[in-house]
């Protein structure tokens, strides 16, 4: 399966500062990843990104390559998760709780917590889980769109 990486800034980031598949190799690829592949339509990965996001509230500017998330975006995208979450640990069985981490129980409730084989941001020289930067980012904040990786897990 696929999944992409989004290189994401505060400030404008320079072509020649683009994230590259290399980087990732040393603490992305064997950890997460099978591999990456950054020969991908790099235009199409963001259009493909802000369509999933515009419901939760963003504006996007594709003459700057900029995002800004707007203020509700975090409630509005976690509160169906969290409605979920909700719902499946009120079903959630002595028998699931006890069972191995691999169950597919289980992984469904962590996948809701905290989508591990989704979406990924590269910033600040560090890569996060697209749910872990929605939770540190700041609404209102205006970021900078840098490469777009494509990596198989």
């Amino acid at each position: 399966m696929h999944g992409l990486i989004f290189q994401l800034n505060d400030e404008i980031i320079d072509k020649d500062d683009f994230l590259t598949e290399e980087e990732l190799y040393d603490d992305f690829v064997g950890i997460i990843a099978d591999y990456v592949d950054g020969d991908i339509d790099r235009d199409a990965a963001i259009s493909e990104l802000v369509i999933s996001l515009t419901p939760y509230g963003i504006v996007h500017d594709p003459t700057e390559q900029s995002i800004v998330f707007k203020k509700g975006f975090k409630e509005k995208f976690f509160k169906p998760r969290l409605e979920k979450l909700k719902k499946r640990i009120a079903n959630l069985t002595l028998k699931d709780f006890i069972g191995n981490s691999n169950t597919l129980f289980l992984y469904e409730i962590k996948n809701l917590i905290e989508e591990k084989y989704g979406i990924y941001v590269y910033t600040n020289k560090c890569w996060a889980t697209f749910d872990e930067f929605v939770r540190e980012m700041k609404e209102g904040q205006k970021y900078y769109f840098g490469s777009a990786i494509d990596y198989h897990f």
